[in-house]
């Protein structure tokens, strides 16, 4: 009869020995860096998503007249004559709210009742290097997009908060 081992090899692990306690505890961690990376994969997938693949798209035929590092200026219609700007709310979401679908869109609305040229700010969402601004900031580029425009405009919405601070 051969001799029966006190312990079977399958119940062996690294751990089961102390000299092998570091390459176990490497080993270890070598698995956890995997996973967190996956996971890490996993998140900046989905935050592109979120960035581009799911960004809604604007209702209305428009062009960009400018790009500023707080806002698109957004432009519909024709040229000429003293343009409407709609300043669509800044919270956390994009100018689609002013702009939604056919048949519900302020930006569809001014164009179809008379107004030739409307302008629509399209604020950027918040990032690292944003996190200084303060509302001078955004109230200056929203004073470079009127002046962009020519100096005077209608204004709709929430553009009436910078009204106190410049005359046109």
């Amino acid at each position: 009869m051969t001799p029966r081992p006190f312990v079977e090899s399958s119940e062996l692990s690294l751990t089961s020995v102390p000299a092998f306690w570091p390459m176990a505890m490497a080993a270890q961690l070598v698995e956890q860096g995997v996973d967190l990376y996956a996971r890490n994969l996993r998140f900046i997938e989905e935050e592109i998503k979120i960035r581009d693949d799911l960004r809604p798209n604007l209702a209305t035929e428009n062009t960009v007249r400018l790009d500023l590092r707080t806002m698109v200026l957004r432009d519909y219609g024709t040229r000429g004559g003293i343009p409407t700007l709609v300043d669509a709310p800044h919270a956390g979401h994009t100018a689609v709210i002013a702009d939604y679908h056919k048949g519900q869109s302020l930006v569809e609305t001014l164009l179809e009742n008379g107004i030739a040229h409307v302008a629509l700010t399209d604020w950027k969402p918040a990032t690292e290097d944003m996190k200084d601004l303060e509302i001078d900031n955004y109230l200056a580029e929203l004073i470079v997009a009127i002046d962009d425009l020519g100096g005077r405009v209608s204004i709709s919405w929430a553009s009436a908060r910078v009204a106190g601070f410049r005359q046109w």
